[in-house]
């Protein structure tokens, strides 16, 4: 008894398997709590018990449950009022680190996340002062999720062996996204003859589409056989279904920015470059006219949207980015609180001449940081921004002559252009897909991190030469 009892009061010294079964109990055992305290019926039993398997699987193999929370987040399928990735992210992410804090000397941290910690307490500052409650509350758990989540995948995604599994899953989401987003075009399933996939609305389809198709590219540039090659470009033929059947025009324009950064940056590739741009042009004829028709009028929107004074030819973003920044210039300092733009939108001072409701996001990161979060919390995001250029810097600094690993650093600083260029038509403070894209820095810093000290030779070793 007296051993037993020591030996609970020393976790660390518990087996692993021990460990594991501990923390996949506890995994039930919270999950029938929240089933039980939701009220949720009888059905969805059986998928709650799914997921408490999928924990205890997670905590056996960190890699394949942190890519399941990846993949999750690209298809918000919805379990009673919570989404997969809601469900999932919260249960795995606090049990394996709450497992890793056992099993290892401590948790790895970086100041990548300390930006999305910044938002946590601008969001709780706002609890004091904001016209939706709820919806401040549900931005909070939100920002905290995202912040658990980063962690995670710092935590676990420490070498490019699993790097490349985590670009694997995106790819493999906006290929099953934009398939499906194909079909619904085809079908005539479209709002305003645009497909929406998965996804909860058409600009995301085309956001997940013009990601992944930075993953496709490269593997097209850096494809050793013959065989990558042509996976590549097949890939990325499918994946640019699913930007024309969206019609984003954020998409689109975000993508070319992307090539564009391609051309820049692979000076030794011109010519697969240069075959990528002859394809995308070659196939310009064949797309359909409901795509050029939302391209029609684009450099008179364009000019309306970035001229704010204007109050004719402003396309919807421009009068939401116009709103935003009287709402700033109103409330300078710290804003209006995250989740309040739509409350302010629809006041006559603030509104520039469109119709809209509470609920209204601003559809752009850069303005909903000026007008919710204010001067402060656009610097916490210029911040976020900056490390995000200066772990690729170090990691490009660091990175061994190898052209898999280059390969991948080179398509997340893609992938990261294409996010931030994205971000002035679509995306969300509180979206996790954000998070996840500026803290894919960081994950190449550490892989570099990580391959430098695998080659390093040891102390004892370099003493004795």
């Amino acid at each position: 008894m007296r051993r037993m009892a020591d030996s609970l009061a020393h976790p660390a010294r518990w087996s692993r398997e021990t460990r594991i079964s501990v923390a996949g109990i506890s995994s039930v055992l919270v999950l029938m709590t929240v089933w039980l305290f939701l009220d949720l019926p009888v059905t969805v039993l059986p998928a709650f018990l799914g997921l408490a398997l999928l924990v205890i699987f997670t905590l056996r193999y960190p890699v394949i449950g942190v890519l399941a929370l990846v993949a999750a987040q690209y298809l918000p399928l919805g379990i009673g009022e919570f989404t997969m990735f809601q469900v999932l992210g919260g249960l795995v992410t606090v049990l394996c680190l709450a497992f890793f804090g056992l099993t290892r000397r401590g948790l790895t941290f970086s100041w990548i996340v300390l930006p999305l910690v910044g938002f946590v307490l601008l969001t709780l500052n706002s609890l004091s002062f904001t016209h939706d409650p709820v919806m401040t509350q549900y931005l909070v758990r939100k920002l905290v999720l995202n912040v658990l989540f980063c962690l995670l995948l710092i935590n676990v995604v420490d070498e490019f062996g699993k790097f490349r599994w985590l670009l694997a899953v995106i790819a493999t989401m906006g290929l099953v996204n934009a398939v499906a987003g194909a079909v619904q075009f085809v079908m005539g399933i479209t709002v305003e003859s645009r497909a929406k996939g998965f996804q909860e609305n058409e600009n995301q389809l085309g956001e997940i589409s013009a990601l992944s198709m930075m993953v496709a590219v490269y593997i097209f540039l850096y494809g050793n056989r013959w065989w990558k090659q042509v996976l590549g470009l097949c890939l990325a033929a499918v994946l640019s279904l699913g930007v024309v059947s969206s019609i984003s025009r954020g998409a689109v324009l975000a993508l070319m920015a992307g090539l564009a950064w391609i051309a820049l940056r692979e000076s030794k590739h011109r010519l697969r470059v240069g075959m990528v741009a002859l394809l995308a042009l070659l196939a310009v004829p064949f797309l359909p006219e409901s795509f050029f028709n939302r391209f029609k009028n684009l450099n008179t929107d364009l000019r309306g949207t970035v001229e704010l004074s204007q109050r004719v030819g402003l396309t919807t973003r421009g009068y939401f980015n116009k709103a935003g920044i009287k709402i700033w210039k109103a409330h300078p300092v710290l804003g209006v609180g995250l989740g309040n733009f739509g409350y302010y939108y629809i006041q006559p001072e603030f509104n520039p001449g469109l119709r809209g409701n509470k609920k209204l996001p601003p559809h752009n990161i850069y303005v909903q940081a000026l007008a919710e979060t204010g001067t402060v919390g656009f610097l916490v995001l210029c911040w976020w921004i900056a490390q995000c250029g200066y772990n690729f810097w170090q990691a490009e600094r660091g990175i061994p002559d190898d052209r898999a690993m280059k390969g991948y650093l080179r398509t997340c600083e893609a992938v990261t252009v294409v996010a931030l260029v994205l971000f002035f038509s679509s995306g969300n403070l509180a979206y996790s897909s954000t998070a996840m894209v500026l803290t894919l820095n960081f994950l190449c810093r550490r892989c570099v991190e990580t391959e430098q000290r695998a080659v390093r030779p040891e102390p004892a070793a370099a003493a004795a030469t």
